[in-house]
């Protein structure tokens, strides 16, 4: 065929096909474009698709310009479609999606999310199954209440179907932790106030110690004492009867507050293990050698297993409270450790695992069939929850404690003064300064701590407004995360006064010259040319005000509060009163 010209390639069924020339140097491109009508359905697509997809060598390419079918339908038995609310937050689901009916071999990949403001380009992806095309995927639903999954199908063009197929669930809230010791007893064993019954036996060293900030209590341990749970911690779900174990081969969380003692030195200490019966199945600790924290996952319940960790980006720093979570996603065999709320860099995946079924530890963890691990120091609000515990959350939980708000001066101060305020972080070295905020929760005003830990000290104008008002305060790590909110009250006085006129009842003329007194107290004041009567400097409590001039009389009995108060005094012929 002479250079230059093109061919064009019936195929049954509706589609044209041009075919260039070959041409030294040239690249030969074909382009399928999509009829329209019964054709598009027809095998001649399936076949002219194939045709295109067997073209090879560096001197072709093929270019497919028609987008592909929307999926097939969604489907899950975790998450059923409906009303009724299943699974939680953090609870993985698999959620089924069906291949396009329509010419489902131009399927590659399927991209999905939960998020109405994301684009197929941006969303997730998952690969086609070779078989049937359809895919599986594995996902904890982001958020309680109602969730929408859309899902797009994608072809090996990198094109996206036109629309979304949409499936719309309901999630319970997230049902908090399995077990949860904050060792707030004066002694003997530590209670799980989660509610599910899962007490930790305490070895008679553990001892009770001041918790963070100084506020309740926190479990001293000395290197050769631990606390256990013995068996799974087990919990009863919402809407369900009978309790269930956590399984540490499904998806799930721990989380803990810990101060490693000084010096550390070089061995393992384990802050929380589930342990089988001749190892640990996951521990966070403190690993010695690389002075590091580490959440850790063994391969099986056998001798010297392998073991997958992941460490935390920055040293352990000695005496300081740091919170603690590991994270372990089944769908992805996934181990992530997130270090005062903020996931560290480093993941990695377990192989395999086992289900830790023999017990639970505080303080120590199994390897090769013995105790092992046992930590110095103090650890304080443990947790175990049977599912993904969301980011935000583990975030929330590493926040610091209120600060303490004192005023060393009183809480009553005048009007036009200025108040004294004292923070104080309560020891906690996390805390590097404070925010406030007075009669409002902007917080606009920010102080640095002596210290870490320490107090800080600030001197507040009241202004002129009487009466009772608060200050706000939150404390404030290293990491700029912020407490929950403190609140301190104080009162802003005036100095009580009672002023007013002396009137002439039946000439509504003001009284000149008048003797005004106030008992008790002996107080005496004389009208002024307007009738004017004032007494400043007083004390506040009851009163009576009288006052006889030229045959007019009067007398009440009044309340004078720190505030003031302005009365006029009416005077009536003294026969008639």
């Amino acid at each position: 065929m002479p250079s230059g010209r093109v061919r064009l390639l019936s195929v049954t069924g509706g589609w044209r096909l041009p075919v260039l020339p070959a041409v030294a140097g040239a690249l030969i491109a074909a382009m399928v474009v999509a009829p329209t009508g019964p054709a598009a359905a027809s095998p001649a697509h399936d076949q002219l698709r194939q045709w295109a997809r067997a073209a090879s060598g560096p001197a072709s390419d093929t270019v497919d310009v028609t987008p592909p079918p929307m999926p097939g339908a969604v489907t899950s038995t975790d998450y059923p479609d409906g009303g009724a609310p299943h699974g939680a937050v953090g609870w993985p689901g698999v959620f089924e999606i069906a291949p396009p009916e329509v010419d489902p071999g131009d399927v590659e990949e399927y991209a999905w999310t939960f998020d109405s403001g994301i684009t197929p380009a941006t969303a997730a992806r998952i690969p086609a199954r070779p078989a049937d095309r359809g895919a599986t995927l594995t996902v904890s639903p982001p958020r309680d209440g109602i969730n929408t999954l859309r899902v797009w199908s994608r072809n090996d063009s990198g094109r996206y179907s036109t629309t979304a197929r949409t499936y719309t669930f309901s999630v319970r809230a997230p049902w908090g932790p399995a077990g949860r010791w904050t060792f707030e007893e004066a002694g003997g064993d530590a209670v799980d106030v989660s509610g599910h019954g899962n007490t930790a036996a305490l070895d008679g060293s553990a001892a009770r110690v001041p918790g963070r900030s100084g506020v309740g209590t926190a479990l001293a341990l000395d290197g050769s004492a631990a606390g256990t749970v013995t068996g799974p911690v087990t919990l009863t779900r919402p809407s369900e009867s009978a309790a269930v174990p956590v399984r540490t081969d499904a998806s799930f969380t721990v989380a803990a507050w810990a101060r490693i003692g000084a010096p550390p030195g070089p061995a393992e200490q384990v802050v929380l293990a589930g342990n089988g019966t001749r190892t640990f199945s996951y521990s966070l600790s403190y690993a010695g050698g690389v002075d590091r924290w580490r959440f850790s996952m063994t391969g099986a319940d056998a001798d010297d297993p392998a073991v997958s960790s992941v460490p935390s980006d920055a040293v352990a720093v000695v005496g300081k409270w740091t919170h603690l979570a590991g994270v372990y996603d089944a769908s992805t065999r996934t181990l992530t450790l997130y270090v005062d709320g903020v996931p560290q860099n480093t993941t990695t995946t377990l192989t395999t695992g086992f289900d830790a079924a023999t017990d639970t530890t505080i303080g120590k963890r199994r390897w090769n069939g013995a105790d092992d691990g046992f930590f110095t120091g103090a650890v304080d609000d443990v947790r175990i929850y049977d599912y993904l515990e969301t980011p935000a959350t583990l975030a929330q939980l590493a926040v610091p404690l209120q600060p303490a708000i004192t005023f060393p001066n009183g809480t009553v101060v005048d009007v036009g003064g200025q108040l004294t305020v004292v923070f104080d972080a309560g020891g906690d070295t996390n805390v590097v300064k404070f925010r406030y905020s007075v009669d409002s929760t902007g917080l606009g005003a920010e102080v640095a701590a002596t210290e870490p830990g320490g107090t800080a000290t600030v001197t507040v104008g009241v202004g002129s407004h009487i009466g009772d008002w608060s200050l706000y305060a939150v404390a404030v790590d290293g990491g700029n995360r912020a407490s929950g909110l403190a609140r301190g009250q104080f009162t802003v006085v005036g100095q009580p006064y009672l002023t007013g006129a002396v009137i002439d009842v039946e000439t509504f003329t003001p009284v000149v010259g008048a003797t005004v007194r106030l008992e008790p107290g002996g107080f005496e004041s004389v009208s002024s040319a307007d009738g004017t009567y004032s007494f400043t400097g007083i004390p506040a409590g009851t009163y009576t005000v009288s006052t006889s001039h030229e045959g007019l009389c009067g007398s009440v009995t009044i309340d004078v509060s720190p505030a003031g108060v302005y009365f006029d005094l009416y005077l009536l012929p003294c026969a008639a009163t």
